[in-house]
């Protein structure tokens, strides 16, 4: 059964470089490995739109790519609860079994902590101010401390999923800002 401890494995096997061979891998696990890649292509692109010294046309670029690997991400997490809902043979329940976040939802946030994570630890090798190797010590702390939240919670929650004690629902995302056609209503409501 999927678990902290596979998911972990497949985020550090690609933040160290490891070589990724999807012939190998089930399904889920190439699907959360390809989630991960576009979350630190999201975040490459982010830090590169953050470089307002280069000009707005150097923003807007990185942005545009944003907004397109964005739709990418959310098509992965809804292809991994797809996968984790075939594998596990979830279905509906009462409302009140009704989880809203979904497993995909939260193997996305940890891939995201993930690399918050490496790019602490690749800080904390180069910082030589004590006072903010400290304060980055605490952060990488803290992201440990939500990983290990987050991962039990994760746990916990295929658990009860196995059992058929909680279930959730594929959210479709709705997304408006990647459709060309409805870009000029968008700027007459502004």
């Amino acid at each position: 059964m999927l678990n902290l401890k596979t998911i972990s494995k497949i985020f550090s096997d690609f933040l160290t470089g490891v070589p990724t061979v999807y012939e190998s891998e089930n399904q889920l696990s190439r699907l959360i490995r390809l989630n991960m890649e576009m979350n630190r292509k999201l975040w490459n692109l982010e830090d590169s739109a953050r470089m307002t010294e280069l000009g707005s046309e150097h923003v807007a670029k990185p942005k545009q790519e944003i907004d397109k690997n964005n739709q990418i991400r959310n098509n992965l997490i809804s292809k991994m609860d797809i996968e984790i809902t075939k594998q596990m043979g979830i279905s509906s329940g009462p409302q009140e079994q009704l989880y809203s976040e979904s497993p995909g939802m939260i193997i996305d946030r940890l891939s995201i902590l993930f690399i918050k994570l490496s790019v602490i630890r690749s800080l904390l090798l180069v910082i030589e101010e004590k006072d903010l190797l400290e304060e980055y010590t605490e952060k990488e702390n803290m992201i440990l401390n939500q990983i290990e939240h987050i991962g039990n919670f994760l746990n916990s929650y295929f658990t009860k999923l196995a059992h058929k004690e909680v279930f959730f629902e594929i959210m479709q995302p709705v997304k408006i800002y990647n459709d060309d056609r409805i870009r000029k209503y968008i700027k007459a409501l502004a």
